[in-house]
């Protein structure tokens, strides 16, 4: 139940529960204060009305007997009828008759709300008039009109009482609907951090809880996701490792037991595997590095035409081998480049190595650069091309995947650890730029990247 008081329906609900006492409070303060100066307003024209009338009562009287004579049983019944005290004196002052006491007992007669008016005949001044409300027991005061008001503001409080009760209710109810996909969050998301990557969560609707379920459902897939991928990481590098660890353990167990002699073939066998085991860790630790951001780079304004023929020229020879043509095409005062020549030299010869391995006898593979914009916003963008079997199409988007191979049948001798392209990819990213891949089933592959050129004032890098 504690738990409930901190919660945001209570909270919601203990809002809207205050700003409706307000709007109840605001809205009977103005209604009562409007309503009484309205009957107040109301009660004084009705008094002056009554007034006026009794004043031409008095008047006609007057005209008519010529006189006073004979007045006071029509005072009293004005003021039977009115609830008020009457009086008439002449124009001497004195009292001629009263409504509720002889004539000439009241000295000056009530005090509260008392007033005076001329008895007026044939437009001359006859008398005056005394009228004040009455005291006296014998007279019906009329119902005050002040009852309304009090009537108003009590059906006014109930009504407000019943529809804050009613609103209360409906708003608990309605928040309780509205915040349900928020607990359901809540519940995956507690079942989520103890390690069921799993969970899911209902994106129905347009509002801000179905984006932010939308954004859990996303951010649980990348979670997913990677955890997979750090699975089948570990699974690779220990498959990666245990080949060449398992090789050279044959090797040195033969040589134990006499199996093999420790000749300069044996001993090139082991040395070759320890160099492939050297490179796999090697490249393991340059990704990682590169995809936590802790790789340092020599960013300087280098010549790209330099660093692609430098990394370009050593693959010759085996591309020679192979019966592959290996071209480079460079146009002619191509822009320097910020990057650091020994990370773009290792991409270009990943590229280039993969591009080889996967063309056959009397293909081609070549090798471009070219500028991509004005020389405002530039940037270079080198090709490496080659007229091999091309990829599949569900292949396409995961060859920057780590430990993919396109071919499972290939062996590491063969066709690499799957990390060149990958590497590359890191690398490329680091300098600022993007890397893709094309491809068409057999009529080969593309793979372009990009690097933004250097300052135009920039001096090259000389070694």
């Amino acid at each position: 139940m504690s738990r409930w008081f901190f919660s945001l329906q209570f909270r919601l609900v203990l809002g809207f529960a205050l700003v409706l006492a307000l709007a109840l409070g605001g809205v009977s303060w103005y209604v009562g204060f409007a309503a009484q100066q309205e009957t107040d307003r109301f009660q004084r024209e009705v008094e002056e009305a009554r007034a006026a009338r009794v004043e031409l009562i008095v008047s006609r009287y007057y005209a008519a007997r010529k006189g006073w004579l004979g007045i006071q049983p029509v005072l009293e019944r004005a003021g039977s009828l009115y609830g008020w005290h009457i009086a008439v004196s002449d124009l001497q002052g004195q009292m001629v008759a009263e409504s509720h006491h002889p004539a000439g007992s009241i000295k000056g007669g009530p005090k509260r709300r008392t007033r005076f008016f001329p008895v007026l005949s044939r437009g001359e001044r006859v008398g005056s008039i005394l009228v004040a409300p009455s005291d006296g027991p014998e007279i019906a005061p009329e119902p005050p009109l002040s009852r309304l008001v009090s009537t108003t503001n009590r059906s006014l409080l109930w009504t407000g009482l019943a529809a804050g009760a009613a609103g209360v209710m409906l708003v608990g109810l309605l928040s309780r609907r509205v915040l349900a996909p928020a607990r359901g969050l809540s519940a995956a998301a507690r079942r989520l951090g103890r390690g069921d990557l799993s969970q899911r969560v209902s994106t129905t609707g347009r509002n801000e809880i179905s984006q932010l379920a939308h954004t859990f459902n996303s951010m649980a897939e990348d979670l997913e996701r990677a955890e997979g991928q750090r699975r089948s990481l570990m699974a690779d590098v220990a498959h990666e490792l245990r080949t060449p660890l398992s090789n050279i353990q044959g090797y040195l167990e033969a040589v134990h037991d006499g199996l093999l002699q420790p000749d300069t073939t044996t001993m090139d066998t082991i040395y070759q595997q320890v160099l492939h085991l050297t490179r796999l860790v090697e490249d393991l630790r340059l990704l990682a590095l590169a995809e936590a951001g802790a790789l340092t780079l020599s960013l300087q304004p280098d010549s790209l035409e330099d660093v692609l023929r430098r990394a370009v020229e050593p693959f010759r020879p085996r591309a020679e081998a192979k019966g592959v043509a290996l071209s480079l095409e460079i146009p002619p005062r191509l822009p320097l480049v910020q990057m650091d020549r020994t990370r773009i030299a290792q991409v270009v010869a990943n590229l280039v190595e993969n591009a080889i391995v996967h063309t056959p006898e009397g293909g081609r593979v070549t090798v471009s650069a070219e500028m991509t914009a004005p020389e405002s916003r530039a940037a270079a963008r080198i090709t490496v091309a080659d007229t091999g079997e091309g990829l599949n199409p569900e292949d396409l988007p995961l060859v920057f995947e780590r430990f993919y191979r396109v071919d499972r049948s290939r062996t590491r001798s063969t066709g690499g650890a799957g990390l060149g392209l990958t590497i590359a990819k890191q690398l490329v990213e680091a300098h600022g730029g993007a890397i893709g891949a094309e491809s068409v089933k057999g009529q080969g592959s593309r793979f372009v990247f990009e690097l933004p050129i250097a300052h135009p004032s920039a001096e090259p890098d000389v070694r």
